[in-house]
């Protein structure tokens, strides 16, 4: 079993349709806000590496550094979904 509260989310079989529901909405609500801070994320370390460390290190090594997941692994493009 995932200790991904979405996919646990989704995973569960309750057997009354409004538990269900919620538990739906639930997901999808922590879906969208990942992907919020996800931009965010990015939005933070483009600007430090533009402002702060003057372009010494890319946005995607500051993420790294930070233990951010939201840069590409093949180059500094910001995960970005549509919200």
């Amino acid at each position: 079993m995932t200790n991904d509260i979405v996919a646990r989310l989704r995973g569960s079989l309750l057997p009354d349709d409004t538990v269900s529901s919620i538990r739906d909405e639930a997901a999808a609500e922590i879906e969208r806000l990942r992907k919020e801070r996800d931009e965010a994320r990015c939005e933070v370390c483009e600007w430090v590496s533009l402002h702060i460390r003057s372009n010494e290190k890319s946005p995607r090594l500051i993420a790294i550094q930070r233990g951010w997941n939201c840069f590409s692994d093949s180059n500094d493009e910001c995960q970005r979904e549509a919200l």
